[in-house]
């Protein structure tokens, strides 16, 4: 068997630095930029929600005559459209950060490609999003079945806190784990695009899982030395700040340790999503992707049905009388 291939920390750190450093103003202030728009848009939606809600527990109100039902199921109507809205955000801002390592992934491959809101809004435009969200949807129902388990013990034992925490603690490690194992599905899927045409997406988190046998504690190493370790410094730091200004009613450090925690994740944004794609092709070069996709496609002729059109449909006894007739033939025989 092929020996997994482990990427050096050291060349991975300067071939992102490669990678990123010719087009970081032109990358940083499109990727920041929607990145804060999306975080406005959402605190302003879920903080209507949270009001909604709030007015809705006082719903003893309609014992005393203070609300109308009709004016709860408004309440209601609001509170739905609010969720829609909030899903819609995420699913947006989830293309977007595919669209953003796509980008990067043809910067890897064609080394003259320009990191640019144009080139990342191009890539956006061009993406198949009704496969993608499936594979979102397929990523968080197969995380959450595997977290499931754990959740379920944890609440038949809530009453010791101990076990409670091992169930957490051991739950964010499944679901880290799988995390990884799926890291690389929208890249794979990008890889043999053609191919899933009438296919479940299920088959790039498949390919994904095979594509990390043996590569994801190499994986986890890099992005925490590149991203995790980083930015939890910087969020620790200026995190801190703010909480420093709320414990000593000091409004004006409470908002600059929080506007300097986003501004630093935004202008992170770049490596962030350079290191995904970076590290996709540098491990692609000693994978065999035909090995990873294997026995997951269905053949076109069952997709359109062709392989069955002149199937014939044989009753299960006479099957079997048959087959113990020539069971005795072949007795007879010998």
């Amino acid at each position: 068997m092929k020996k997994r291939y482990h990427l050096s920390l050291k060349q991975f750190i300067h071939d992102l630095k490669e990678l990123v450093k010719p087009h970081y103003q032109t990358s940083m202030w499109p990727l920041g930029g929607v990145m804060i728009i999306f975080l406005a848009l959402s605190f302003i939606v879920g903080y209507f929600a949270q009001g909604i809600l709030s007015s809705m527990g006082m719903a003893m109100m309609i014992m005393y005559g203070m609300a109308s039902p009709a004016a709860i199921g408004l309440a209601l109507l609001e509170l739905l459209l609010a969720i829609v809205i909030l899903v819609a955000l995420s699913f947006f801002y989830s293309f977007f950060t595919t669209a953003a390592q796509f980008t990067y992934q043809d910067k890897v491959r064609h080394p003259e490609q320009i990191v640019s809101a144009g080139s990342v809004w191009m890539h956006y435009k061009h993406l198949r999003k009704n496969q993608l969200w499936r594979i979102i949807l397929y990523t968080g129902l197969f995380v959450f079945l595997w977290s499931l388990p754990l959740d379920i013990i944890g609440g038949l034992v809530a009453k010791n806190q101990a076990l409670v925490i091992v169930c957490r603690i051991l739950n964010d490690i499944v679901m880290a784990w799988k995390g990884i194992e799926y890291s690389q599905a929208n890249f794979l899927y990008r890889d043999r695009q053609p191919q899933f045409l009438g296919q479940s997406m299920c088959h790039a988190l498949t390919a994904s899982r095979r594509f990390m046998g043996g590569r994801k504690w190499n994986y986890l190493l890099i992005m925490l030395v590149v991203i995790f370790i980083p930015m939890v410094v910087w969020e620790v730091i200026f995190g801190a700040l703010a909480y420093w200004g709320i414990y000593t009613a000091t409004y004006a450090l409470i908002y600059i340790g929080l506007l300097l925690m986003i501004l630093g994740f935004a202008a992170y944004l770049p490596v962030i999503f350079a290191s995904g794609a970076l590290y996709y092709e540098e491990a692609k070069k000693t994978a065999n992707l035909d090995e990873d996709f294997a026995d997951t496609f269905k053949p076109v002729a069952e997709l359109t049905g062709e392989a069955y059109v002149h199937e014939v449909y044989t009753p299960k006894k006479k099957v079997k009388k048959a087959k113990q007739k020539q069971d005795k033939k072949k007795q007879e025989n010998k």
